[in-house]
Formats: structure tokens, C-alpha cells, sequence
């Protein structure tokens, strides 16, 4: 299959979504026709009496609530696959809630962490045909093929979602959630054969693998969820004390003898800046033994380690870094760059545990900074991702150079990024700037036309308006209403006189009002063109509502063939949801909406599969000829109005409407919703959960 994007296959991956939602109630139906039979048995022939009595009362629970369970499930699902297709990390196995869990979380994420391994288990050869079609059709996320909306953790938080939501004990809902889940299996692998044939690509010669398993990697490591609470709940004044033994870290001892001659330098703290430099440059002398000689160095600083602490930061910084050099989002030099600051990290995590749990660390920071703003690029061949890894590099080698312990080489290479990323895009900066303020003033007028739209329907000569007139004051004029109440300083009753014009419209169309204004008509155009003026709209627009105004009143003065017939040729420019002035559109790279119909009631059926939030800082791929990279950098306060930045500093704005249709024709491809560091820090506490079962 070409790499060209095919939409086609996003709206059918999002039809069969939403078809799966619907079924779920008829997988439910079944699962719990499954669970009626097959629990009281399992019950029975459990030797623990408590369990088999708490087993027991589970079931009866189950069985009385059975049908509302049933009519729940397909909501639960829409919601669970809404927060996948966003992106959710999973906050109940994120990095940083380890250590706000209680014993009763603890325990609850263990059942789902074990449900989650049986399911997928159960229907592993369905699930991995289905993921290959993804992959072929280029549905997954990008550098995340297993963490589709489809996956069976994602009904396994259904079925938790559902049972935290019903009226039950915690003991029940345990119970719910332990076994439940595996006995959907059987209705679940035939959901995957299904939507696997449904999706499967027409010109796919042969099937891509997707990349190893998540929990095949994780075998790689033996810690364990409770290791890695330990580390995040240490005492901070414990890292002091660390630091004070450092030079007794590295004392005289018989590893001395055994290290490569790279490592002889190993004695004390003070040293390990003159190692890493030794190991950059044997690296550099000897290519192709640059990870055997981080191999060697990770050993030799865990054979060195005395406290259980040290040697867990050693582990974790180890894991996150070999997540991050695996992760395919970021580019092959960028990959380069995290593994070779993996040894002042690990240095690092000897000294200063807070690298762990505080987000604000200047490592974590500069980690994050570095792998956040390569994502700005899609490939290495485009402009600005020299220059951009020119300053990687350069800052790298400050701290690789540096003699610090501590963070402050972090801090300084972070300062020293973020001047030299300001100094190279200050135009683009500018830009952003100016886009933001036309956007914000753009909500601001969108807000109070509406209101004002509002407003104007309700007034009594409105109700035998033609639709035409309607769509003029509602539209270009409830704007010049806004623009005039936005900016008037004095308070006025009609700040421009322009309400006056309003009213003249309505009366000016309906015969057995026009009569009544004939005379006011040259007063009322020069008002509307003045109004319209003060918005910047259009004068070629503005003509074509003049035009199909005069034909209204001339129809409401004397109904001939001749005037229906002019009404049917005039048409007044297409009417859309959110209007911004030319200038504000300059500025801030606007999409035009859809245009959306004159008369209301034509509106197409809206999607009823949940949209996609986009958090701000999230990277995606825009589809305009071709994939480009954009960041979102900027929501309004009022969720209205969208702008991206480019790596080059241009920006692109959209309404809410526009973000949500072209999500849903697979116009919008999902880079990633969350730091990169996170989601590799994320990946460590998941393994820790799976190796702690």
C-alpha cells in the first residue's frame, strides 16, 4: 500500500467505531449470559470461604442489574474510545500518580492491569490480524501501534467505568472488574475478524508486522510497582545525604581491576564528568562500540551503587531513555542526541532522586524541551531541522563538558536552548502574537453577534421576515451590531445608528410593512454600506446583499412574477458559522469554514461518535496537498477558535466546526497529545505494574 493518506479509510475506521459502540450492548448481553453460567461455579469450587461468599454476592448483584448494565455498556464504550482517540495516557498507570495512590487503588489497578493481560491474551490472534490492517492502512497512531481505540484495555476501562458508575459495593466492583472482562473474550475476537475484513485495504500486496509488544519489551526489566513507589515517595532530605556520600560511592573496590580501561577513572564522583568525555571520545574514535561502551557504563555506576535508591534511579533513567530512543516520533538525530545525555542523567540520578518526581527538574525539563520541539519536524530533510539540531548539539556538549553534579549543567544548557530558539524565531514569535490578538478579537465579535442574532429573531416583525432578509441580520449585520457595541466608549442606546437599520430591513421586505419606510431606502444603504465598512467586509459582497434586499422590497411592494423571478436570480453571499474580517484572516492563516445553508434545517446529521480534544501542545499532521506538521498552540477562552504554529513561526486558524469535520474525514492525523517524556516515563510504570503481577 502507497504511503499517500487515504481518508477514505479514516471515515470507515471511525464508521466502525461507532457501529462497535452501538453492539456493545448486544457483547454485554452475552458476556454477562456467560458470566451467570460460568461464575456460580467458580464460586464453588473456590477453597476460600470469604472469597467464595464475596464471588457469590457479586453474581446476585450481576444478575439484578443485568439489564441496566446491559443498556449502559455501549455509552461507556463511546466514552472510553473518545478518550483513546485523544490520546488519554491512562492516569490510573501514569508515572506520576504512583504516588497519590492509595491500597484500595493500588489493588484496583492491579485487577485491571491483570484483566487487561487476559483479554488480550484470549483474543491475541484476532488482535493482531486487526492491528496489521491498521497498520496497512495507516490508522494507528504514529509510533504507537497497539494503543488504537480498539485495543482490550479499552474495554477492560469500559467494563471499569461501568461498574464504578453503578450503585455497588467496592468489593462487588472488584469482583465485576476481575472477571467480566475475560469472559467477553469470545464476542470480542469476533468483533476484531469482522472490522479486520471491513478494513482490510484493497491493494495491500502484503501486511506490514507492527512492532513488538509493549509487554515484550517490559520483560527487558524486573522492577516493580513497588520499587518505583519507593523511589517516588523517598525522602528528599535523603538525597542530600547522598550526595554528601557520593565520594564514598565511587571508593577504591575491586571493580577497579575488572573495568574496561574507558572506566578506570571510576573512583569518586568528581571523576564521572572526565569518564563521560573519555567515553564521547572513545565513541567517537571507535564507531560502532558506542553501545557497548554505555553498556559498560550503566554497569559500572550499578555495581557502584549503594543504596537501593541509587540503583532504581539508575533503572528508571535507563528504561525512559531506551523509550525514548525507541520511540519512532522522534527523528533518528534526535534519537542520537537523548541516548548520548544518558550518562550525565544517570550521574544525575544518583545525586538528585527529584529528577523523578518533579516535573519541574531542569533535567526533566530539558528532556522534555528537546524531544517536545523536534516533534516540529517530520523529517530531517526539512528546513530549519539543521539548525535546530545545531543547537541540540551544542548544548549537549556544554553539558557533557560541564563539571556539576547537580542540575545546575541542566539548567544552564536549558537557558541556553530556549535564548537560542528565541533568538531564531523572533519574526515567528511576532507572528504568533498578532494571530492571537486578531483570533481574540475575532471570539469576541463571533460571541455577541450570535447574541445579538438571537436577539433579532425574537422581535415580533421578524416572525414573517423571508429567510434571506433573516440570514443578512443575523449574519454580516449582527457583526457590525458587535463590532459597534465592542467599541463604543459612550454607552450609547444604538451606537452607530445601526440597530435603526435592523429594524428598516425587516419592515422593507414585508408587504404590508414596506410601505411604511419606501422613503427611508437611500438613507438605510448608505447606513448598511457604512456598517458593513466598519467590519471590512467585503464591497463585492456587500453589493450582492444590496442587491438581493432591494429585490425583497421590491417583491413587498408589488408582488409580480418579474420581482420572484429577480429574487430567485439574487443570491446573497454563502453564510458561514464563524466569520473573520480579510485582515483577520491574513493574520492568522484562517481556514474558511463550509459554508453552511441560507434557510436552516438543511444541516447534515452530526457525528455521533464523541470529537477529538485536542489539548494545546499537541503535534498533528494537517492533510493540504500533502501531510504537514503543525503544533497547536492556541485555543480561545471560549473553545471557538483554533490555532497552529509550524516549525517555520506560520500559524493556521480554524473554528471548532472546521477542527471537528476534518477530524472526522481523517484530515487530521494525531502526532502526539502528551509530552514525550511522560508517555516514556508512562511506559516504565506500566512495565513495573505488569512485572509486579
Amino acid at each position: 500500500m502507497s504511503g499517500s493518506p487515504q481518508p477514505h479509510y479514516q471515515t470507515l475506521y471511525r464508521a466502525c467505531i461507532k457501529d462497535t459502540a452501538s453492539q456493545g450492548a448486544e457483547l454485554m448481553r452475552s458476556t454477562l449470559a456467560r458470566a451467570l453460567h460460568a461464575l456460580p461455579q467458580a464460586a464453588a469450587g473456590l477453597e476460600d470461604v470469604v472469597e467464595r461468599g464475596l464471588l457469590q454476592d457479586a453474581v446476585e448483584v450481576l444478575r439484578e442489574r443485568q439489564q441496566t448494565l446491559i443498556d449502559a455498556f455501549p455509552q461507556a464504550l463511546l466514552t472510553e474510545f473518545a478518550h483513546a482517540i485523544a490520546g488519554d495516557r491512562g492516569s490510573w498507570l501514569s508515572f506520576e500518580s504512583l504516588a497519590l495512590l492509595g491500597d484500595e487503588q493500588m489493588q484496583d489497578n492491579a485487577d485491571l492491569v491483570r484483566a487487561c493481560g487476559a483479554l488480550e491474551e484470549a483474543v491475541r490472534p484476532e488482535l493482531l490480524e486487526l492491528e496489521n490492517t491498521l497498520v496497512s492502512a495507516q490508522l494507528t497512531p504514529e509510533g504507537a501501534a497497539q494503543r488504537h481505540p480498539l485495543r482490550p484495555e479499552v474495554y477492560v476501562r469500559s467494563v471499569h467505568r461501568l461498574a464504578r458508575h453503578s450503585p455497588v459495593s467496592p468489593a462487588v466492583r472488584r469482583r465485576w472488574v476481575r472477571h467480566l472482562p475475560l469472559l467477553m473474550a469470545p464476542e470480542l475476537a469476533r468483533t476484531y475478524a469482522a472490522m479486520e475484513q471491513r478494513l482490510r485495504p484493497q491493494d495491500a500486496a502484503s501486511t506490514p508486522q507492527p512492532p513488538a509488544r509493549q509487554e515484550d519489551v517490559d520483560r527487558a526489566t524486573q522492577l516493580t510497582i513497588r520499587e518505583l513507589r519507593k523511589l517516588m515517595e523517598g525522602d528528599p532530605a535523603d538525597g542530600a545525604a547522598r550526595a554528601r556520600r557520593a565520594g564514598a560511592v565511587f571508593a577504591e573496590t575491586e571493580f577497579s581491576q575488572t573495568v574496561p580501561a574507558a572506566l578506570q577513572m571510576v573512583q569518586d564522583m568528581r571523576k564521572v564528568d572526565q569518564l563521560v568525555l573519555q567515553l564521547r571520545q572513545r565513541q567517537a574514535a571507535m564507531p560502532g562500540t558506542e553501545r557497548d561502551s554505555l553498556e559498560a557504563f550503566r554497569e559500572a555506576l550499578r555495581r557502584e551503587a549503594k543504596q537501593p535508591a541509587q540503583a532504581l534511579g539508575l533503572e528508571v533513567v535507563h528504561l525512559m531513555i531506551a523509550n525514548l530512543a525507541a520511540d519512532p516520533r522522534l527523528l533518528p538525530p534526535v534519537r542520537a542526541l537523548v541516548r548520548e545525555i544518558e550518562p550525565p542523567l544517570l550521574r544525575l540520578a544518583l545525586a538528585d532522586p527529584r529528577f523523578f518526581s518533579d516535573r519541574s527538574h531542569p533535567a526533566r525539563r530539558l528532556l522534555q524541551e528537546i524531544t517536545q520541539h523536534s516533534l516540529a519536524w517530520s523529517s530531517p530533510q526539512e528546513p530549519g531541522f539543521p539548525a535546530f539540531m545545531d543547537s541540540l548539539q551544542q548544548a549537549t556538549d556544554a553539558l557533557l563538558d560541564a563539571r556539576a553534579n547537580g542540575p545546575e549543567a541542566f539548567e544552564i544548557a536549558l537557558l541556553a536552548l530556549q535564548d537560542a530558539w528565541d533568538e531564531a524565531q523572533p519574526r515567528g514569535r511576532r507572528n504568533r502574537e498578532r494571530a492571537v490578538r486578531a483570533l481574540i478579537r475575532a471570539e469576541q465579535r463571533n460571541l455577541l453577534a450570535e447574541r445579538v442574532g438571537r436577539e433579532l429573531l425574537k422581535r415580533r416583525e421578524a416572525l414573517g421576515a423571508p429567510a434571506e432578509a433573516l440570514a443578512f441580520l443575523t449574519g454580516p449585520w449582527a457583526h457590525v451590531l458587535a463590532q459597534a457595541r465592542l467599541t463604543d466608549l459612550a454607552a450609547q442606546e444604538d451606537p452607530g445608528g445601526y440597530g435603526w437599520v435592523a429594524t428598516t430591513v425587516l419592515w422593507s421586505v414585508q408587504a404590508s410593512l414596506a410601505g411604511h419606510v419606501a422613503n427611508q431606502q437611500v438613507q438605510m444603504v448608505q447606513r448598511i454600506r457604512q456598517g458593513l465598512a466598519s467590519i471590512d467586509y467585503l464591497p463585492a459582497d456587500t453589493q450582492r446583499w444590496l442587491h438581493l434586499l432591494a429585490a425583497l422590497r421590491d417583491l413587498a411592494l408589488s408582488a409580480t412574477p418579474a420581482s420572484a423571478e429577480r429574487i430567485a436570480r439574487e443570491r446573497g453571499p454563502e453564510r458561514v458559522s464563524t466569520w473573520l474580517a480579510p485582515l483577520e484572516m491574513h493574520e492568522s492563516g484562517y481556514v474558511p469554514d463550509t459554508p453552511m445553508p441560507l434557510a436552516a434545517g438543511n444541516t447534515p446529521e452530526p457525528d455521533t461518535l464523541p470529537v477529538q480534544d485536542l489539548a494545546v501542545g499537541s503535534y498533528v499532521d494537517l492533510l493540504a496537498g500533502g501531510w504537514e506538521r503543525w503544533q497547536l498552540t492556541w485555543a480561545s477562552p471560549h473553545g471557538l477558535l483554533f490555532m497552529f504554529t509550524n516549525a517555520a513561526g506560520a500559524t493556521r486558524s480554524m473554528t471548532r466546526r472546521k477542527l471537528d469535520q476534518m477530524l472526522s474525514q481523517g484530515a487530521v492525523r494525531l502526532v502526539s497529545a502528551h509530552p514525550v517524556v511522560d508517555g516514556a516515563l508512562d511506559a516504565v510504570a506500566r512495565a513495573a505494574w505488569r512485572n509486579s503481577l
